[in-house]
């Protein structure tokens, strides 16, 4: 028996038959595991600002050098994304995932007793880059299969995960850090990780097939025909743009405000407060979808980001500018990330989406690397000013190159 409904999130209503067990209680298990997974693993990456100050400190290193501690994971996981999301589609997320759990949970703790900053990029980037790098793709497009008209709506529960990561984690990052040390810190995240992964893993199977999934193409060959259209083009510079903007504040936002006065246990709340409105924004955001289509929305997320970078460029060492700007950046974030799935389900359809995200998604990950590296020379030469316009600049980029997607998802 199958049952007939409509894609959720899409300008004009499509029907089609769809398999038993699609937007089931099955597919809510998925899409719940991938919170826990995503709160654990995001929570864990966006923390990392609460462990800048310690860290140069203990390998005496410059602001860009330690930077690279972040940067290295986020440009191997999405970088990875096409092989892991490729791997996925043509083996199943289950093994994959597994298989992050013990990279990611391994790369944690080899990072807690590593000796030297080398050494410590080396255990943070490849573990948990790699980690992520097989659960990300992997189990976003599983949970984008177990789905159809409740899709962006899952998407957007699962990817709230990472704002109710950074919203428990980095508090609880900052306590174990202040009572025992950034090593024994990173020793508890492990173990953390790895259980999350684990549980991600257990429930991720491949879901029943629909619409083009019936009969899909080898993956390379899904994502060679989706980067061949004009489309692609739009969404991956927009997200090479928008996460370089991103991962500015991310990164440097605690420092920046400790540095003008700000207490570190407060400084560290201003990344709960993003982590709040992240959550917030993933699922007003999937919501919205619905009633304006995807794409509408996702153009408001890019376009408040400049806006909070002016905020951030006057704040000053007033901490309720700060608060304002963290709440801002966590709304264009939450959206952006929440949204991605579903513009890209709209835009190429659901067949070897774990291709087609993975090659979107290495974006990003050029991004995530160069961004927060050179905003930290920036930092140590020329100041948080110059470094702060140039963040906005990229943001402002970003909004413009995305224009073209109002009208690309209605012509589908």
């Amino acid at each position: 028996m199958s049952k007939r409904t409509a894609l959720a999130g899409a300008p004009k209503v499509i029907t089609e038959a769809v398999p038993d067990g699609l937007d089931s209680g099955r597919a809510w298990m998925v899409a719940i595991a991938g919170l826990v997974a995503n709160a654990a693993c995001w929570g864990t990456m966006n923390s990392f600002g609460t462990f800048l100050d310690s860290m140069t400190d203990e390998f005496d290193a410059s602001l860009g050098a330690t930077a690279l501690i972040y940067a290295l994971p986020t440009f191997v996981l999405f970088m990875m994304g096409v092989v892991t999301g490729a791997l996925a589609d043509t083996y199943g997320p289950r093994r994959i995932v597994a298989t992050g759990a013990v990279l990611a949970g391994t790369g944690l703790l080899a990072t807690a007793h590593a000796s030297s900053l080398p050494l410590a990029i080396a255990a943070y980037g490849l573990g948990l880059g790699l980690g992520m790098a097989c659960f990300l793709v992997p189990m976003t497009a599983c949970i984008g299969g177990w789905f159809v008209r409740r899709r962006a709506v899952a998407q957007g529960l699962s990817a709230a995960g990472a704002g109710l990561g950074t919203l428990v984690v980095v508090p609880t990052a900052r306590w174990l850090i202040d009572a025992y040390g950034w090593r024994r810190a990173y020793e508890v995240l492990a173990l953390t990780v790895f259980a999350a992964l684990m549980l991600g893993a257990s429930a991720a199977r491949r879901p029943p097939r629909v619409g083009d999934a019936r009969a899909p193409r080898p993956s390379l060959t899904r994502m060679r025909a989706a980067t061949s259209t004009g489309p692609f083009a739009a969404v991956y510079l927009g997200g090479f743009l928008m996460t370089a903007a991103l991962v500015i504040p991310l990164v440097f936002l605690v420092r920046y405000a400790t540095s003008h006065g700000v207490t570190k246990r407060d400084a560290a709340f201003l990344l709960s407060i993003l982590g709040a409105s992240n959550i917030v924004s993933r699922l007003v955001a999937t919501s919205l979808a619905g009633r304006f289509g995807p794409s509408r929305v996702y153009l408001v997320c890019f376009a408040v980001l400049p806006a909070g970078m002016g905020v951030w460029l006057v704040s000053g060492s007033s901490y309720v500018m700060l608060a304002v700007f963290a709440a801002v950046v966590g709304i264009s974030h939450g959206g952006y990330v929440a949204l991605s799935p579903e513009i890209t389900a709209e835009l190429f359809g659901v067949a070897e989406m774990g291709a087609v995200l993975g090659a979107l998604w290495t974006g990003p990950g050029i991004a995530g690397f160069l961004s927060p590296v050179l905003a930290g020379v920036a930092i140590d030469h020329a100041g948080y000013t110059a470094t702060i316009c140039g963040a906005a600049v990229l943001a402002l980029a970003a909004l413009v190159v995305q224009l073209p997607l109002r009208h690309a998802t209605q012509r589908r």
